[in-house]
C-alpha cells in the first residue's frame, strides 16, 4: 500500500519545489508523511468545508493550491477563524500538502492546462520554470471571442479587458491567480506577446495599458486557477494513485449568481 510520501513524490516530480517562488510556502504544511496512504482530496483552497470533506471520505492527504500557512506560526490557536481547517485536520489526522507557483511554473502544470483549455498552447522559453508563460493560438482570435471562451471554459463572467475587443491576436502571456502586476505586464510586453492575460489588476497597471494602447484579460483569482484540481487528480491517477477525490465542497468566495 502506498504511503503518503509516495504521493507527495510524484507531486514533486511533476512540479519540483526549486520552481517556486521565493515568496512561496509550497510543500508540507502539516502532518507526517510514512503513514499509509488512504486516499487524497485535491482543492484549491483548504476551508473547513473542505477539511470535513476530506475525513468524511476517510482521506488522509489533502493536496491544496493555495498554502495553508504562509508565515511562521507563533501560537497555534484553533479558536482563530483562519486556523479552523486546520485544526480539523489535526483532529482527523489529515496530512495537508501544498503545490503553489511550482505547480504554475512546471511543463503541463497549471498556466499550460488554462492554455490549453483556451485553444492555444504554450511556447517553449529560454528560460524555463518562469512566468508569465507566453503561448500562441493555431489562428488569430479576437479579443472578444476569447474573452468569450473564459466565460463558456472557467466559468467566469466577469471578465474585463482592455483594447478593442474586435481586434484579433495570435500570441498571448498568461498568469493565471494574481499575476497584474506591472513587472509582469512588462515581461509580457518585452516577451512579444500581443496579449496579457492574468488576474487581480492594480488599477495603475491597467491605466498604463490603456494609455499605451495594450491589450489585456483580466479573469477572476479563482477561475483561472480551478482547473488545479482537475490536473492533479488526474496526475496522481495516472501514477497510479487510486482513492483520489477532487473537492466538491469548494465555493468561490465571491457571489456570482447571475454574472454568467
Amino acid at each position: 500500500m502506498p504511503k503518503i510520501a509516495d504521493a507527495i513524490a510524484a507531486i514533486e516530480r511533476f512540479a519540483p519545489l526549486s520552481l517556486q517562488e521565493e515568496y512561496d510556502n509550497s510543500g508540507l504544511q502539516y502532518g507526517l508523511t510514512d503513514r499509509a496512504l488512504t486516499g487524497v482530496t485535491v482543492t484549491l483552497d483548504l476551508n473547513p468545508d473542505v477539511a470535513k470533506e476530506a475525513a468524511g471520505s476517510g482521506d488522509n492527504l489533502i493536496i491544496s493550491h493555495h498554502p495553508v500557512l504562509f508565515h511562521p506560526l507563533r501560537c497555534f490557536d484553533p479558536s482563530k477563524p483562519e486556523l479552523k481547517a486546520l485544526e480539523i485536520c489535526v483532529r482527523n489526522g489529515i496530512t495537508v500538502y501544498s503545490a503553489h507557483t511550482n505547480a504554475d511554473k512546471c511543463e503541463g502544470g497549471l498556466n499550460d492546462c488554462v492554455a490549453r483549455i483556451l485553444g492555444a498552447e504554450t511556447v517553449p522559453s529560454d528560460t524555463p520554470g518562469t512566468l508569465p508563460k507566453f503561448a500562441r493560438f493555431p489562428e488569430p482570435v479576437t479579443i472578444a471571442e476569447i474573452a468569450d471562451r473564459i466565460t463558456e471554459r472557467l466559468g467566469d463572467g466577469g471578465v474585463r479587458f482592455v483594447g478593442d475587443p474586435e481586434k484579433a491576436v495570435r500570441t498571448l502571456a498568461l498568469i493565471t491567480g494574481g499575476g497584474g502586476d506591472t513587472d509582469s505586464l512588462n515581461a509580457a510586453i518585452e516577451g512579444g506577446a500581443e496579449l496579457f492575460l492574468s488576474g487581480d489588476f492594480k488599477y495603475h497597471v491597467i491605466r498604463f495599458a490603456k494609455d499605451v494602447g495594450y491589450d489585456i484579460i483580466s479573469f477572476g483569482h479563482f477561475e483561472s486557477e480551478f482547473p488545479f484540481i482537475k490536473l492533479i487528480a488526474d496526475k496522481l491517477r495516472s501514477e497510479g494513485f487510486d482513492n483520489v477525490h477532487e473537492a466538491k465542497s469548494l465555493q468561490n468566495p465571491y457571489h456570482t449568481e447571475g454574472r454568467i
